[in-house]
C-alpha cells in the first residue's frame, strides 16, 4: 500500500512541504519494497534512510518552531519523541527478524505521517504563516 500525495497534505510552508513529499516517497519507496529480491537487507536500508531524514525533517520543524515562538513547541515536539521511539522499537525488532514488520513499519508510517501533517503540522503552518507575515 502506497500513499498517494493529495493538495490536503500542503502546509504553505514550501521547505516542510518539500520533506513531507520526501517522506512520503520514501515510504512508498519502503512499501514497493516488499517481493524483490534481497528484501530485508534492500528494506533495512530503505528503512533507515527514512530514520535519517525523518530526524533532518523534525529539526527542520522544530527550528522553524522556535524562531516563531509557537505556544505548542513542546507538544509538537513530544509527537516527533513518541514517533521516534516507536520507530526504535520497530528496529529492534527488524533486528530480530520478526516476520511481519514490513507491513506494519508501512502501515505505521504511513498513517503516522498523514495523521501528523493533517493535525500538528497544518495547525503549526497556521499560526508560522500568521506570525511570518
Amino acid at each position: 500500500m502506497t500513499i498517494s500525495w493529495l493538495n490536503v497534505y500542503d502546509t504553505k510552508i514550501r521547505v516542510i512541504d518539500v520533506q513531507h513529499r520526501n517522506l512520503v516517497d520514501m515510504i512508498n519507496d519502503l512499501a514497493n519494497a516488499k517481493g524483490r529480491g534481497n528484501e530485508n537487507k534492500l528494506i533495512r536500508g530503505l528503512f533507515f534512510k527514512l530514520v535519517d531524514y525523518t530526524k533532518y525533517h523534525f529539526t527542520t520543524e522544530e527550528k522553524l518552531m522556535s524562531e516563531s515562538h509557537y505556544p505548542k513547541i513542546v507538544e509538537h515536539t513530544g509527537q516527533h519523541e513518541q514517533f521516534v521511539n516507536k520507530i526504535v522499537e520497530m528496529l529492534e525488532a527488524m533486528k530480530n527478524d520478526n516476520a511481519g514488520i514490513s507491513e506494519k513499519l508501512n502501515l505505521f508510517l504511513m498513517k503516522w505521517l498523514i495523521k501528523h501533517i493533517l493535525g500538528y503540522d497544518k495547525e503549526f503552518a497556521i499560526f508560522y504563516r500568521i506570525v511570518s507575515r
